[in-house]
């Protein structure tokens, strides 16, 4: 059999957010002859070991972190550059840098930033997203007086022309009338990796 070193077959990706009530699995696969060990190493070379209930390497050669309690979160587990590394006695490879970060629900609060509305005008509401979780929280609709849902349209020409919601999440109104002054505005809000919605 011809022997050789070793070569991806799955290449873990440079960055793998996710939440602690989910966890996270990352493989990584090479084949050679013989077949590779893998092992997972952090930026500064040192292999990475089990931390029970944190984080396991599996028989397979999957990084694997468990889910966990907000509580249990640590750094050096949770938000750290990691690498995989295969190897067998003619070569070793390693993967690019993979960076890992958890994210422990935390609580936040959305508002609507009230733009002064001028009658005939546009107007335009901004839904204030809190800056440490501004990266995973997303503007998923927004609700007018309670019951009539404004979505982002796929397609402006699809708009019904009153409401338009921007690719930035803000709302834009069209031809302010002096009844819109007594509606009320919410923005609802998605997280990214839970899915969780909540409404400002």
């Amino acid at each position: 059999a011809d022997q050789k070193g070793p070569v991806f077959l799955k290449e873990p990706t440079n960055r793998i957010d996710f939440s602690n009530s989910t966890g996270a699995e990352i493989e990584c696969k090479a084949s050679g002859n013989p077949m590779p060990e893998i092992i997972w190493i952090r930026s500064d070379g040192t292999a990475v070991g089990d931390v029970p209930g944190l984080r396991q390497i599996s028989s397979d050669g999957k990084l694997v972190f468990p889910p966990f309690r907000a509580e249990d979160y640590r750094q050096e587990v949770h938000a750290q550059v990691y690498a995989c590394l295969a190897r067998n006695q003619f070569g070793s490879i390693i993967s690019r840098d993979v960076h890992v970060r958890a994210v422990v629900p935390q609580s936040y609060t959305v508002n609507v930033m009230d733009e002064s509305i001028l009658r005939g005008n546009s107007a335009i509401l901004k839904c204030h997203i809190p800056s440490f979780v501004v990266d995973f929280i997303v503007v998923d609709s927004w609700v007018e007086d309670e019951e009539h849902v404004i979505h982002p349209q796929e397609d402006i020409a699809e708009s019904d022309g009153k409401y338009l919601v921007l690719p930035s999440g803000e709302l834009h109104i069209r031809e302010v009338g002096p009844e819109d002054g007594y509606k009320s505005y919410q923005c609802r809000t998605k997280h990214r990796l839970t899915g969780e919605t909540r409404l400002s």
